[in-house]
């Protein structure tokens, strides 16, 4: 298995600049969190696997012996050995001892048991998948934050262009003293230039800890990890009703799938503890073979020589476990177990609908935080062209056009935030209503 997804990955080639199809399935493969649960997965497995195995000659064992035997002759009554020498004549041994055991009814014990490691296996599998949709949603934020740090450092980097412009022009306006521009218009521009770096420094920050947030989501190292640049969409996401949204997360919420299984599996515990209170039946069987050449045959039933024998029975029996007291109690305890799984269950279910209510709110208000930014965004904008344009005609002072600047980097970033809230937002409405995880293959591997 391992040299198996060695060859895949030596045939996978490296991974550039990755986009964000490609991250969400680099997560699905890479993510320590999510192989922790696979791997937790396939202990369920392995316990599945032994459970089905105890139906199966559970109390059996096959012995095997080989060594030296002294001669013996004759029988119980006459013997040419009649003088006692432990190691005259001795000969090599064999022995087989086979003793099988096997179950035929224990009141659904066994079925219980299986039955019960089958639901785990299947809760372990729910909780690999919302394990991995959580980190899938960090991956998403954190793509789109990275996405959100360029746009504004783009922006910014636009403003500080026009602002050095605009600088010169009043460098050269206060040379010539023509009174078009005044010491407070190299001042104002200076101090927003200040403003400016700050959140250039605030925006690659973001930037940086948003790349390094996602190679921890990737299991690997920032400093080859290159995310693919991305335009953050301004169209508005669709939004589920509030019954549709709370009948798809009932539905489909991983979390609550997986406390389904292990409440089956809890009930079929249940059902073998009560059942290992009772008379258990079985078969039992048993053969045992030695032979040493040195030693003769014993034909008398009475007489037994353990270098030389045949044997062999069968047989009907039944087992009953005396501590009764500690069995009920088991039994109570699993009964208790299973009320609180219940009640959990219950208790998950009226979370989800205040949950799912309580996301899609905040969704919607960030579709209308979007709405109202994209309403100023092309006055801001033109605000920005018109106070330069104006200034370079000398026919706005300098604190018109700092304030124009300020205007359009303000609609600029409100706009880029509340797009990225609103992405954040629908993955965070599709993780509450348990929309399937991304599970393709990475095209690609990392190094």
């Amino acid at each position: 298995m391992i040299s198996a997804l060695l060859g895949l990955a030596l045939a996978l080639p490296v991974c550039g600049s990755i986009d964000l199809e490609t991250a969400l399935a680099l997560a699905s493969a890479r993510n320590d969190a999510v192989s922790i649960r696979r791997a937790e997965q396939d202990v369920a497995v392995a316990e599945a696997a032994l459970a089905r195995a105890l139906r199966i000659a559970p109390g059996s064992s096959i012995t095997l012996l080989v060594g030296p035997a002294p001669r013996a002759e004759g029988n119980v009554v006459s013997s040419p050995d009649s003088n006692r020498r432990p190691f005259y004549d001795v000969a090599p041994f064999g022995r087989v001892d086979l003793e099988i055991v096997q179950p035929v009814f224990t009141w659904g014990r066994l079925d219980a048991m299986a039955e019960a490691a089958d639901a785990g296996v299947e809760a372990r599998s729910f909780l690999v998948r919302d394990e991995l949709a959580r980190v899938q949603e960090g991956v998403v934020r954190l793509f789109w934050a990275e996405a959100l740090a360029r746009r504004l450092l783009a922006t910014l980097s636009d403003v500080e262009k026009a602002l050095s412009e605009a600088q010169e022009r009043v460098d050269r306006s206060l040379e010539r003293s023509d009174g078009i521009a005044v010491p407070a218009d190299r001042y104002r521009i200076a101090v927003f230039q200040g403003i400016l770096r700050e959140r250039a420094t605030s925006a690659r920050r973001g930037l940086d800890l948003a790349r390094i947030g996602m190679a921890a989501s990737l299991s690997t190292s920032a400093e080859g990890l290159s995310l693919r640049s991305a335009e953050l969409e301004d169209r508005a996401p669709t939004l589920p009703g509030e019954g549709e949204a709370t009948a798809a997360a009932e539905e489909r919420r991983n979390d609550l799938q997986a406390l389904a299984r292990a409440i089956r599996s809890k009930e079929a515990e249940v059902r073998m503890e009560e059942a290992a209170a009772l008379p258990q039946f079985f078969v039992g069987a048993f053969l045992s073979y030695a032979y040493a050449p040195n030693r003769a045959l014993q034909t008398n039933p009475w007489v037994h020589d353990y270098f030389n024998e045949l044997g062999a029975g069968i047989a009907l029996g039944v087992r009953q476990d005396l501590a009764i007291p500690a069995l009920v109690a088991r039994a109570g305890k699993a009964r208790a177990e299973l009320a609180a799984l219940e009640r959990r269950r219950d208790a998950l279910r009226t979370l989800l609908r205040s949950e799912v209510a309580s996301v899609l709110a905040e969704a919607r208000a960030a579709l209308e935080r979007m709405e109202a930014a994209r309403s100023t965004l092309s006055a801001g904008r033109s605000w920005f062209r018109a106070a330069t344009l104006d200034f370079a005609a000398d026919l706005a002072e300098g604190r018109d056009l700092v304030e124009a600047y300020a205007g359009y980097v303000e609609s600029q970033a409100a706009f880029a935030q509340a797009t990225y809230e609103a992405r954040v937002a629908r993955a965070h409405l599709d993780l509450v209503t348990g929309a399937l995880p991304v599970l393709s293959e990475p095209p690609c591997t990392l190094r």
